[in-house]
């Protein structure tokens, strides 16, 4: 089965719109969800994401953000996971957010690197929230052998070098990667960046467990269309 999960930028581009997102996911029974708490400097996201990012921020912060996940646990059944950066979680303090958010399943970081997550991963641990660790195209074997052995959730594959929001497609030599990746796991395999439709999560799937789909999601919710756009990705 090819599992399916939803990136949503918290609280845009309003509480109530993204709040009735979550219902429809959930509607939906989507695997899991994607809660991305806004930063003022997301290196990793598209102009749509960032945009989206930037709006949340003119009005709220990260208290907000976790209040509202609050609400998103009570609303959705499956699965659930905080996108951030670095500078939010150790900005709060690493027990201090880990504390306030022990009701999600995992925590994802865009910008923490493997060789820095230890320390991070204690912390979390002791709450019962799962780090997500991170493989590129570039990851050599030996780093995704110790990524595979630390995983105690789902690793994410980033599918493209650079930022979301592009052109979904895994040239031979990503293709090799997922494989690899995939390969004696004890955990799942999901491929993000790029996804945006039925025939590309058809693709991913031919190599990993699931996708995850985010830039798409957002700019479907901002245009009215989400509730179709996630019933077309059943």
């Amino acid at each position: 089965m090819c599992k399916k999960g939803i990136y949503l930028v918290c609280d845009y581009p309003t509480k109530d719109s993204f709040f009735e997102a979550v219902r429809v996911c959930d509607d939906f029974n989507m695997d899991f969800l994607e809660i991305g708490f806004p930063f003022s400097d997301p290196v990793a996201d598209g102009s749509i994401i960032e945009s989206a990012a930037f709006d949340v921020l003119k009005k709220e912060n990260v208290n907000n953000f976790i209040e509202s996940t609050k609400e998103v646990k009570k609303l959705f059944r499956n699965k659930l996971y905080i996108m951030t950066y670095a500078n939010i979680v150790f900005g709060c303090g690493m027990e201090k957010f880990a504390a306030a958010v022990g009701f999600v399943d995992g925590l994802i970081i865009a910008d923490l690197p493997y060789i820095e997550s230890r320390r991070l991963k204690n912390v979390l641990n002791k709450y019962g929230i799962n780090l997500i660790h991170f493989v590129t195209p570039e990851s050599s074997c030996a780093d995704i052998d110790k990524i595979k052995k630390s995983s105690n959730d789902f690793i994410y594959f980033v599918s493209t070098r650079g930022i979301t929001g592009g052109a979904f497609s895994l040239d031979d030599e990503t293709r090799k990667k997922v494989i690899y990746t995939k390969q004696n796991s004890k955990n799942d395999v999901i491929v993000g960046f790029g996804i945006q439709n039925k025939d590309d999560i058809k693709e991913a799937c031919r190599y990993a467990d699931g996708v995850v789909i985010g830039t798409q999601a957002v700019k479907n919710l901002k245009s009215g269309d989400f509730y179709s756009f996630v019933r077309d990705l059943v």
